[in-house]
């Protein structure tokens, strides 16, 4: 049997549980309106999708196979066969209601030749909210990461455009994988 005091402290603290699940469950942005730029090569929007583990993670798709029109790998990949690839992916993050979006994350990760002779570069830069940034150059190695802080301004809605650029003299320059983390705050 439980003690009358044990069973209001009980009630209470189940209680409080519900409420917290229920506003854990309401933080979850929205990503709508996903394009890229080149489609059937490098980002692919069609397979671009939340993280189901993390609602509020987008994982940048990629497309894999032949380019049917120049049988060349549809990869985000520069090399000695095609020199440059560029690609642009866009979408918008919207906050649920009583919540703001305070800071976006990008990261992407990917590989690339290293030799003596060998010379792979690139960049990405981005649009967020109508500002435009450098996410980064690089030499070989395409990882990078970059963040865009809205504590200031608190906007429900933002726009993000992201567009790489990789470059291959010789050797090549790959990115594997990349993502967008969205943190929201309360109103």
């Amino acid at each position: 049997m439980i003690p009358q005091m044990s069973r209001s402290v009980l009630a209470v603290s189940l209680l409080f549980l519900a409420c917290a699940s229920s506003t854990a469950h309401a933080q979850v942005a929205k990503f709508k309106s996903i394009h890229d730029a080149v489609p059937g090569k490098f980002f692919d929007a069609t397979t671009t999708a939340p993280d189901p583990s993390n609602p509020n993670r987008l994982v940048i798709g990629f497309n894999s196979g032949l380019d049917p029109a120049t049988f060349l790998t549809a990869q985000f990949v520069a090399f000695f066969q095609r020199r440059i690839a560029m690609d642009t992916i866009s979408f918008s993050v919207t906050a649920p209601l009583g919540f703001y979006v305070s800071k976006i994350i990008y990261s992407q990760q990917g590989v690339g030749s290293i030799c003596r002779t060998c010379s792979s570069a690139g960049g990405a830069t981005w649009v967020v909210a109508g500002h435009p940034a450098s996410l980064g150059v690089f030499t070989n190695d395409p990882t990078l990461s970059g963040s865009a802080d809205f504590t200031t301004s608190k906007p429900a809605t933002v726009p993000v455009s992201i567009t790489d650029s990789l470059f291959a003299g010789s050797g090549s320059v790959m990115i594997t994988g990349a993502d967008v983390l969205v943190k929201l705050l309360p109103r």
